[in-house]
């Protein structure tokens, strides 16, 4: 197995967990705002952590 195989086998799989992620959120009341609210969260720095609480989730 090169590392290159290795690499694409884990993108992979972080794309497919933040897409269950996403997913979940999205069937959520509200889902779509909440999923607008973790993506501006992410893009303006705020920590992982503490999304939960910025968003309400």
């Amino acid at each position: 197995m090169r590392i290159n195989d290795t690499w694409r086998g884990v993108l992979i799989l972080a794309a497919l967990v933040v897409a269950l992620f996403l997913g979940a959120i999205a069937l959520t009341d509200n889902g779509a705002e909440k999923v607008s609210c973790v993506g501006r969260a992410i893009a303006h720095g705020i920590s992982f952590t503490n999304i939960h609480s910025v968003c309400n989730l």
